[in-house]
């Protein structure tokens, strides 16, 4: 059995680790907490932006327009957000082993979070930029990576554009999702001008629209910025899936501390029990040696 002071150290020492994983758990529930307000609110000017494409319905079909056009040519390209940091459970090898089912192993890759770089190097894929971006997220950090995700698509060098991410189903649970990019779909688009104009009253949104200078036009500035409102959505969803993965398992790692510290104790009492009785039997042997 360890003795008396080395049991008191590992006690201390788990103390130490516990306040670290409490104030980390702490740390990234707030964090965890800003990000599904950013969320929340970057969902309103989507909403705006669906409400545009409602008014397109019509035409969209009829509209030529570069961020539509399926490609047959070019290769594919995937965004991976990961996270630049651990201590986040098994989020970045579940996101992995989804790049890994879902995604051409011959497709280029790029990456917010440099956790996985190593990943990518090990299994020989084609890793051909990383970007780590600060925490707060501002939104002026992700323009070079739709302007390279676009640049490439416009230039038929990527026939799809994916993104992979860590959905954020609950604090619980988050999912390694798939989400396409590029080509956008008028199905998409459809879609999600339904989903924002079905909470109207019937009647409220007009079908007699006056568009200036014509719907081509409107529609080729509305496109780049539902692909980037889009690419912003999902990455502060991978956000708040982070946060909340770390939340959880910082909060496992404090309770397995806890419950490591109270075994910790037993054994020095336990220890400190032993000792007492032994020197108890070394006086009574002494006493008796001197009778």
């Amino acid at each position: 059995m360890a003795s008396l002071r080395d049991i008191k150290r590992r006690i201390k020492s788990v103390k130490n680790t516990s306040q670290i994983t409490k104030a980390m758990q702490m740390v990234a529930s707030a964090k965890m907490h800003r990000a599904q307000e950013q969320a929340l609110r970057g969902r309103n000017y989507i909403g705006a932006l669906a409400n545009i494409l409602a008014h397109l319905k019509e035409e969209i079909s009829q509209l030529d327009s570069p961020l539509m056009v399926p490609r047959e040519e070019g290769k594919d390209l995937v965004l991976v957000v990961n996270t630049d940091r651990g201590l986040c459970g098994g989020l970045n090898t579940n996101l992995f082993r989804e790049v890994r089912e879902q995604c051409p192993h011959d497709a280029d890759f790029i990456t917010i979070g440099a956790k996985l770089n190593v990943q990518f190097a090990k299994y020989g894929m084609n890793l051909v930029a990383s970007w780590s971006l600060a925490d707060p997220l501002e939104l002026i950090q992700l323009r070079p990576i739709a302007a390279f995700i676009r640049k490439g698509f416009l230039d038929e060098t990527y026939r799809t554009v994916r993104i992979v991410y860590p959905r954020f189903v609950n604090v619980m649970v988050q999912a390694p999702s798939v989400r396409s990019l590029l080509p956008i779909r008028e199905e998409e688009l459809l879609e999600v001008a339904q989903q924002s104009t079905s909470k109207l009253e019937e009647g409220e949104v007009s079908g007699d629209f006056i568009l200036e200078p014509d719907a081509k036009t409107v529609l080729a500035h509305i496109l780049p910025l539902y692909l980037f409102y889009n690419m912003v959505q999902l990455i502060l969803e991978a956000r708040a899936s982070e946060q909340s993965a770390r939340m959880v398992a910082m909060k496992a790692a404090t309770e397995n501390a806890k419950n490591l510290i109270g075994d910790l104790t037993l054994d020095y009492n336990k220890a400190r029990q032993n000792q007492i009785t032994n020197e108890l039997l070394e006086i009574t042997t002494a006493m008796r040696a001197m009778e």
